[in-house]
C-alpha cells in the first residue's frame, strides 16, 4: 500500500478581487509504500498440560501470545521512529533528532513538542519506565512545581533504552509524536490477531501446536510527526 505524503509545497495566498490571480501552487507528493509481514509466535504444549488446566489455561496462552505480537508491532513502530532520516525524501518522511544526556531532562517534552508539525496535533511521550523515573527524580530535586510532561499521556515501552543506560548517540531515549497523524498500519487479512491450535500435527508425541500470526505493514506517513531525543555522549 501507498501513501501519499507532502513533500514539499508553496503557502495559501491572499487575494484581493480584481488582482491578477495568485500563482498556483508547488506541490511536491512523496510516497511512502507499507509492506506486510507475518508477525508470529507459536509454542507448543502438552496434551496433559491441557487437559489438567482446562480452559484458564488456554486463554491465558492465547493472552501471551496476543500480547507478544501486538508489542513485536508496537516495537517495530518505535524502531522507525528511533532509526528514520531528519529529512525527508520521496519515499521516507523525517523525525525531528534532539540530543541530550539528561542535563535538560526537564525541558526536553516541550523542546520536543516544539518540533513537531502543525499536522501533530495531539502528540504522546513514550519512555522506558526506568526513564519515567530518571523525570521524577529530577523533578523532586529541583523542586519542580511544574509537570515536566506538559500534561500529556505517557506510555511506557523498554525497547527504548533507558536514559541511565544509554551511552552511544544512536540510543534513543525519549519519543515524542502523534501516532494517530504520522505512523498508519496495513491489514491485508483484517486486524485481527488469529490463533490456530494444532492438535493433530503432533499428536504421536502428545503435543498440541498454538500459533498466533497476524499480517500487517507498518509505516510513518506525516513529516516531522515525531521527535525523538538521541544521548549525548560529548
Amino acid at each position: 500500500v501507498g501513501i501519499g505524503f507532502e513533500l514539499s509545497a508553496t503557502d495559501a495566498a491572499v487575494h484581493t478581487e480584481g488582482d491578477e490571480a495568485p500563482d498556483e501552487e508547488e506541490l511536491v507528493i512523496g510516497k511512502v509504500t507499507l509492506s506486510a509481514v507475518s508477525l508470529k509466535k507459536f509454542i507448543t504444549i502438552s496434551d496433559e498440560a491441557i487437559d489438567l488446566s482446562g480452559e484458564e489455561f488456554l486463554d491465558y496462552i492465547f493472552d501471551e501470545l496476543t500480547y507478544k505480537i501486538a508489542k513485536l508491532a508496537e516495537d517495530t513502530l518505535l524502531g522507525m521512529v528511533a532509526t528514520a532520516g531528519t529529512t525527508a525524501t520521496s519515499t521516507s518522511v523525517s523525525v525531528t533528532e534532539l540530543s541530550d544526556d539528561g542535563t535538560d531532562i526537564l525541558s526536553i517534552v516541550p523542546t520536543a513538542v516544539a518540533n513537531l508539525s502543525d499536522e501533530a496535533a495531539n502528540p504522546v511521550i513514550v519512555m522506558n519506565k526506568l526513564t519515567y523515573a530518571s523525570f521524577k527524580s529530577a523533578q523532586l530535586a529541583a523542586n519542580y512545581g511544574v509537570d515536566p510532561f506538559e500534561g500529556l499521556p505517557v506510555y511506557f515501552n523498554n525497547s527504548l533504552k533507558a536514559l541511565t543506560a544509554a551511552t552511544a548517540s544512536t540510543d534513543v531515549w525519549l519519543v515524542v509524536g502523534d501516532f494517530g497523524v504520522g505512523a498508519q498500519a496495513n491489514f491485508p487479512n483484517g486486524d485481527e490477531i488469529r490463533i490456530k491450535y494444532d492438535e493433530l500435527s503432533l499428536a504421536e508425541a502428545d503435543l498440541v501446536k498454538i500459533v498466533g500470526r497476524e499480517y500487517v505493514g507498518l509505516g510513518l506517513v506525516s513529516d516531522k510527526a515525531f521527535t525523538r531525543v538521541a544521548y549525548d555522549p560529548s
